[in-house]
């Protein structure tokens, strides 16, 4: 078994206003990021599918050329390989929890 709290997870900044914890369990991996007001997570790609669940606030999610509005509750999945891009678009802190599989090498 394996165990964590996000409060005691190590965090890492991204980009300006983005922060990142990862949890990873043999081919289970979760990411929890952090978004400040106006923060912009720049387009890119992974191999890995990317599955997105809204906790807190709202961020506008470009993916494959289309935008997609996701606050709490709501669930974005990113194919891997599609150009994506995310930006928090209210005017609070934004979090999500991000799914990916399999798991993303180097975090």
């Amino acid at each position: 078994m394996k165990r964590a709290n996000w409060s005691l997870l190590d965090e890492t900044a991204v980009y300006p206003g983005i922060f990142r914890q990862v949890f990873t369990a043999g081919n289970l991996q979760i990411v929890r990021y952090r978004y400040a007001p106006g923060s912009v997570f720049e387009t890119h790609a992974h191999p890995e599918e990317q599955l997105t669940v809204g906790l807190q606030g709202r961020l506008e999610f470009e993916v494959a050329g289309q935008k997609h509005t996701c606050g709490p509750g709501d669930v974005v999945f990113v194919p891997g390989g599609v150009s994506h891009d995310a930006r928090n678009v209210g005017d609070g802190e934004a979090v999500t929890l991000n799914f990916f599989s399999p798991p993303k090498e180097g975090f």
